[in-house]
């Protein structure tokens, strides 16, 4: 059912704001599908045409079936792109002014749009609608700079914004990576060759690389992640929004910080300090040993015990 936010008035615009859940049927996708028809506007399901019918949650929800990519990509970042793309286009014909990227395994028992809506719409620079909200965890600053990394988990924003950044104009589906044309000119292409390419040009970091491409031809500007980071996004603890996240063979499981990289945190980006690393990933000497203290079976068995209280205080 529409919620508070149809057709009301937000800083002076009309907003209709809508949730896209993009990716394969999943355990607990039914409940996050539920719980936010509940917070939006509108939701859209964007999933794929060879799921069975009979797998597929019927609610008050909009439906987008789409057929996979010959060329999953890396880590199947092209399965991701297509289904959040054709959930974007789908949200920009009913009309949706902004949208959250979400998935089909995450449950957001924290959730609260006006929130985001408020972090979205604060200090926007001249020439934008709004500021990318999403989680400080997975940002990467690394020299050079076209190999940081922004997270792919989820994202909030004006329509404009959020097609900025996942919209699959000239993305090609082919291609088991998709490298803008300003990156190839100023990195080479020597570094394609490199065993651990997929790691060094991931997921989140070929999403931050088509992003600064189109930002910088939107602007008319040269950007850095920094820049990108402190003007252009609202960078927040993942943890305010208790994500659930729901698992093939338990209830819930464990989405691990690698401390071997520097992320940014929230006071990161309140600070506007962060650290620069060299590109790659470094694994050894304190970051590894802390990795390893980091991945404890008593640190795994806490993070899920805390999914279950959230989950358990959701439900009562």
């Amino acid at each position: 059912m529409p919620n508070s936010f149809d057709a009301c008035l937000y800083s002076g615009a009309v907003v209709k704001t809508c949730a896209v859940v993009q990716g394969n049927i999943r355990k607990g996708t039914e409940e996050v599908l539920e719980f936010l028809a509940r917070h939006f506007d509108v939701v859209i399901l964007s999933t794929w045409d060879d799921e069975p019918l009979e797998r597929l949650p019927i609610g008050d929800w909009d439906l987008v079936r789409s057929r996979k990519p010959a060329v999953a990509g890396h880590s199947h970042r092209n399965f991701q792109r297509l289904s959040t793309a054709a959930g974007l286009r789908r949200a920009r014909e009913i009309g949706a002014t902004h949208v959250l990227k979400w998935r089909t395994d995450m449950l957001p028992t924290k959730l609260n749009v006006q929130q985001l809506l408020e972090w979205s719409s604060f200090n926007v620079l001249s020439g934008m609608k709004s500021r990318l909200v999403t989680c400080a965890f997975r940002n990467l600053t690394v020299k050079g700079d076209w190999f940081s990394t922004i997270p792919d988990l989820f994202a909030f924003g004006d329509i404009g914004l959020m097609t900025t950044l996942w919209g699959d104009d000239t993305f090609d589906y082919t291609a088991t990576t998709n490298l803008p044309a300003e990156m190839l000119l100023e990195t080479g292409s020597q570094w394609l060759n490199r065993p651990d390419v997929a790691g060094l040009y991931c997921a989140e970091a070929e999403l931050y690389a088509i992003f600064k491409s189109r930002l910088q031809r939107k602007l008319g500007t040269p950007l850095t992640h920094v820049q990108i980071a402190k003007n252009y996004m609202r960078l927040i603890d993942h943890l305010r929004l208790g994500i659930c996240w729901f698992g093939e063979s338990q209830q819930f499981r464990t989405i691990n910080q690698a401390l071997q990289h520097p992320w940014w945190t929230e006071k990161t980006w309140a600070s506007e300090k962060p650290q620069v690393s060299d590109v790659g990933y470094p694994d050894s000497g304190f970051r590894k040993s802390m990795r390893r203290k980091y991945l404890t079976p008593w640190v795994i068995r806490r993070e899920l015990d805390r999914q279950f209280e959230w989950y358990r205080d959701l439900n009562r």
